[in-house]
């Protein structure tokens, strides 16, 4: 092999190497695009329509009270059972499930919305003064992203947000974010564990019951393949691949070299 053929062959397999290279970290715009109408290649999995959170053990509800009578607005306003919040209308929720309310005592809670809730309380205090009116929600509304999104756990801003109104809070998700198999993990009011998995490149994700974060939700997002022989290792994978080159010119070489002897 004459020091031309030996300069076009290396040349040619330089090039091969750094192709397969650039190639490998290639991530398309169908992987990382929003809200795509995937239905003829991805069928939506999730059909249901959202539900409303239900309160488990733990939680901490913010109840306040309403009422023409100022007199009993500082009665109910000033007698909460808990002081970890600095609130003087806040309750926590018991193991049992219960909450304890002055003057109408233990409310069972837990499996019930926050409507369902208000319901109950209301429906008791007006027992008592039937003009009075009653305002329920969750204190502790957090949420926690792992992974290609970042780490962090975030308060919800508002009573209901959704997957990516709780992404944009983490800084939004990376180019190497694996848009199509984030997952969901969500502890139920049973106490049970719940791992779903959902595409957000699908634009049928708004028809999903995880489309809105609950409080205590979980969202982990997995990276791509792509990361793993990206750019961000592109030296340790051209190093390998010019020593693979390298490794078959000296045995194409020595080949030469026997033959020609």
């Amino acid at each position: 092999m004459t020091n031309k053929m030996q300069h076009i062959f290396y040349q040619k397999y330089w090039i091969i190497g750094i192709c397969i290279c650039l190639f490998s970290s290639c991530v398309t715009s169908k992987q990382i695009n929003y809200m795509q109408d995937l239905s003829k290649n991805i069928p939506p999995k999730d059909t249901l329509v959202n539900q409303d959170y239900k309160i488990q053990r733990g939680d901490m509800l913010y109840i306040q009270t309403f009422s023409p009578d100022e007199t009993a607005n500082k009665i109910f306003n000033t007698t909460g059972s808990s002081s970890q919040s600095g609130s003087l209308y806040s309750y926590t929720v018991y193991e049992d499930g219960t909450i304890d309310v002055p003057f109408i005592g233990s409310v069972s809670v837990q499996g019930k919305t926050l409507r369902e809730t208000k319901t109950i309380v209301e429906d008791k205090l007006k027992e008592l003064v039937p003009t009075i009116s009653v305002n329920i929600s969750i204190i502790n509304k957090t949420f926690s992203i792992v992974g290609e999104s970042g780490c962090g756990r975030y308060n919800m801003p508002k009573e209901k947000i959704n997957i990516f109104q709780a992404l944009a809070l983490s800084g939004d998700l990376t180019t190497y974010a694996d848009r199509k198999h984030i997952k969901i993990i969500r502890q139920t009011e049973n106490g049970e564990t719940k791992i779903h998995n959902i595409d957000v490149r699908n634009k049928n994700i708004i028809n999903s019951e995880f489309y809105y974060i609950q409080p205590n939700d979980v969202i982990y997002v997995p990276y791509l393949t792509e990361k793993s022989f990206g750019i961000m290792h592109f030296t340790g994978i051209l190093s390998t691949t010019l020593s693979t080159i390298s490794l078959i010119a000296t045995i194409i070489n020595l080949g030469i070299l026997i033959k020609n002897q």
